[in-house]
């Protein structure tokens, strides 16, 4: 099968990475307007050739990933269909869906020929570019595929080919998976930035606001250093779901303001012990973009290379940690990891060797 890329960043580059480690038989071809970048993309076994060329880049293939920016996306398959060989199929890596697959279908049906399954890979990294490319970015992540108004056959043949990197499939309409990643993606980016924004002028009167700005802003604001461009994409592409879930949110804002400018301290301890519990939900209970985690917080003591003796005794028991996180160092007093596992059973193992070893652990 001969697949080709069109845009050699992070998600083009990863993909084919990680299709070249899974299967040598595939024969991936690169298309980017950067002939620098197409020989990295050679040199870092992305691709086994390229072009700057859509016509020759998509003339013999089978399937055209479309990973360009969301304002490119849709002019670019229209540039290739003329291209493309009967049979072929077009997906896109966009991050939302209804506008683009709405317009790529449209213009897919100028020829009966070929056909449009749109996607979004729900992986991702704080940088940019084929240099930071990845042939496990998708490994365990969820790779969301449109389940309205596609071939059957051409559907099943980007699962198969996206199943090969390690991503585990989610099927969805266009207006479900936009409802859903401008709640749980969109609005804490949007959110992100605004808080900083307005910290930023509480700043110019008090310029030491940021020197004293504790873990818990760092935390909620980490997704405001992301690119400005990407996201003033995204958040027009997803205008309507985005301003739908924002106007829910400025209505949860109104009643808090509400509690307080009233000084109402049962209906404030209300609202935020009902936010706690769905909060308290979210890993176990809530139906969420990525698949429920069996998850444990782990004890480590402050000494060099825990954090790897842990992995490494979790793995000579063929026990697969599928999420890490770093909760806390306290200094002197070691912290606190957070691992999670796909299956119960993995956890219970986990917890029983990790125990043996001396470790303490916490269901969460």
């Amino acid at each position: 099968m001969k697949i080709a890329i069109a845009g050699l960043g992070l998600i083009g580059g990863s993909l084919g990475m990680a299709l070249k480690k899974a299967d040598d038989k595939l024969e991936i071809i690169g298309i980017d307007i950067d002939e620098n970048i197409i020989e990295k993309g050679k040199s870092l076994q992305s691709i086994d050739w390229g072009t700057c060329s859509l016509e020759e880049g998509v003339k013999e293939a089978d399937v055209v990933f479309i990973a360009v920016s969301l304002s490119q996306t849709v002019s670019l398959a229209e540039k290739i269909l003329p291209f493309l060989k009967p049979g072929a199929v077009i997906s896109d890596t966009g991050s939302t869906k209804k506008q683009i697959s709405e317009s790529i279908s449209n213009i897919v049906k100028k020829r009966e020929d070929v056909f449009y399954v749109g996607g979004h890979p729900m992986a991702g990294s704080e940088k940019s570019g084929i240099d930071s490319a990845d042939p496990y970015l998708f490994e365990n992540a969820v790779y969301v595929i449109l389940n309205d108004n596609s071939n059957l056959s051409a559907r099943n043949k980007i699962i198969g080919i996206v199943e090969k990197t390690g991503a585990r499939i989610l099927l969805l309409g266009s207006d479900e998976h936009d409802l859903m990643v401008a709640s749980i993606s969109h609005l804490p980016h949007l959110l992100a930035g605004a808080l900083v924004n307005t910290v930023g002028e509480i700043e110019k009167e008090h310029e030491n606001v940021f020197k004293i700005a504790a873990g818990g802003f760092r935390d909620v604001t980490r997704i405001a250093d992301s690119q400005p461009e990407l996201w003033r994409d995204i958040f027009l592409s997803n205008k309507e779901s985005l301003l739908e879930v924002l106007k829910i949110y400025k209505s949860q804002i109104d009643e808090l303001e509400l509690y307080i400018r009233s000084e109402n301290p049962g209906n404030l301890e209300e609202k935020l012990t009902r936010s706690k519990k769905l909060r308290e939900q979210v890993p176990k209970k809530v139906k969420g973009l990525l698949p429920t985690l069996s998850e444990i917080v782990v004890t480590i003591p402050d000494k060099p290379g825990e954090i790897g003796k842990v992995a490494n005794i979790l793995g000579a028991k063929d026990i697969n940690i599928i999420d890490i996180e770093i909760l806390r160092v306290r200094e002197g007093d070691g912290g606190t990891l957070r691992l999670g596992f796909i299956h119960e059973n993995e956890r219970e193992k986990a917890i029983e060797v990790l125990k043996f070893f001396g470790y303490g652990t916490k269901i969460i």
